[in-house]
């Protein structure tokens, strides 16, 4: 049998309110070849009865079901072990592709030689329903090759930010990527594409939408604030310092480990005082941190910090 175009991964857990419509958008595509692999982390609602019903009959779907919760970076390591198309596709289990994201993502990547291709997401409320229009068109916008791959590692707003789900990838270039299993929620996003960065050569980014981000209570990006906020930076830390040292140049690195410390101030010392809340988890949170940060990638007043917090207990 002929391995498909594109390998649509979506992992779930206790989704079952959401996922058929984003079945039912990976179906919707106007490119038709591809698979498409549902990962269910032991979900306790009626998620896996759900799935089922929805991709009855099509065999380009696969259901994976775990019996133990594993977590979303094991989710979905266990789809790309399983994916045979050319290019490989995250999509979260509360999401939703436009009809023309597939087709239109391929063809740039094939017309433009890119490993990694993006689109723009649009924020959809909870109540969003997918509704799948007929004869659609590929949209005409203007697309840009990134000339430095690593440059949306540095943004953590809308559309520079390193969420995997609004691209695709050249699945030669996954052959050695994979999420970091230490995270669970949050963070392994970052840690893929800092894992994926280094190996990446050409990456085009198109300002035509592809997903639809559904936005709610239960997503990490509308939740209020909580220790899944902040609870992931000693296993990105403790990754970069085992694995990731060595594949950048300097000045990344003096560039990069300055903005995530920034970062990691920002949602372990400022957003506790401001929330009042979770400040003695915060706290342990940092100190555990800064014992994986090379000092040298520091500038000296944040380096003399770093060193400050380092003997604390």
């Amino acid at each position: 049998m002929a391995k498909p175009i594109v390998s649509v991964i979506i992992p779930n857990r206790n989704y079952s309110k959401y996922i058929a419509d984003t079945i039912a958008s990976v179906r919707a595509q106007t490119l038709r070849d591809w698979e498409c692999f549902i990962i269910d982390d032991a979900s306790t609602d009626d998620s896996v009865a759900v799935i089922k019903k929805s991709i009855r009959g099509d065999k380009r779907f696969k259901l994976i079901k775990f019996t133990e919760p594993v977590g979303v970076s094991r989710a979905r390591n266990a789809g790309l072990d399983a994916a045979t198309g050319d290019f490989i596709a995250f999509l979260d289990s509360d999401d939703c592709y436009t009809e023309c994201a597939l087709e239109m993502l391929v063809n740039l990547a094939q017309s433009m030689d890119a490993d990694v291709v993006g689109g723009q997401a649009m924020q959809v409320p909870q109540a969003f329903r997918f509704l799948p229009k007929k004869n659609v068109s590929i949209p005409v916008g203007k697309c840009w090759i990134r000339r430095d791959p690593t440059s949306f590692l540095f943004s953590p707003k809308e559309f520079n930010w390193v969420w995997v789900w609004r691209r695709i990838y050249r699945r030669e270039l996954l052959e050695k990527v994979r999420f970091v299993p230490e995270f669970t929620s949050v963070g392994d996003d970052i840690g893929f594409m800092l894992d994926l960065c280094h190996r990446t050569l050409r990456v085009v980014e198109t300002e035509n939408m592809t997903v639809f981000h559904r936005v709610h209570m239960e997503s990490v990006m509308a939740s209020t604030f909580s220790p899944r906020m902040f609870d992931f930076f000693p296993t990105l830390f403790r990754h970069m310092r085992d694995n990731i040292l060595d594949k950048y140049p300097n000045t990344f690195l003096r560039r990069f480990y300055p903005y995530m410390f920034n970062y990691m101030i920002q949602e372990t010392i400022i957003r506790p005082r401001q929330t009042g809340t979770y400040y003695n988890e915060a706290k342990k949170v940092l100190l555990e941190s800064v014992r994986y940060i090379p000092r040298r990638y520091l500038p000296l007043r944040k380096r003399f910090l770093c060193w400050f917090l380092t003997c604390l207990k």
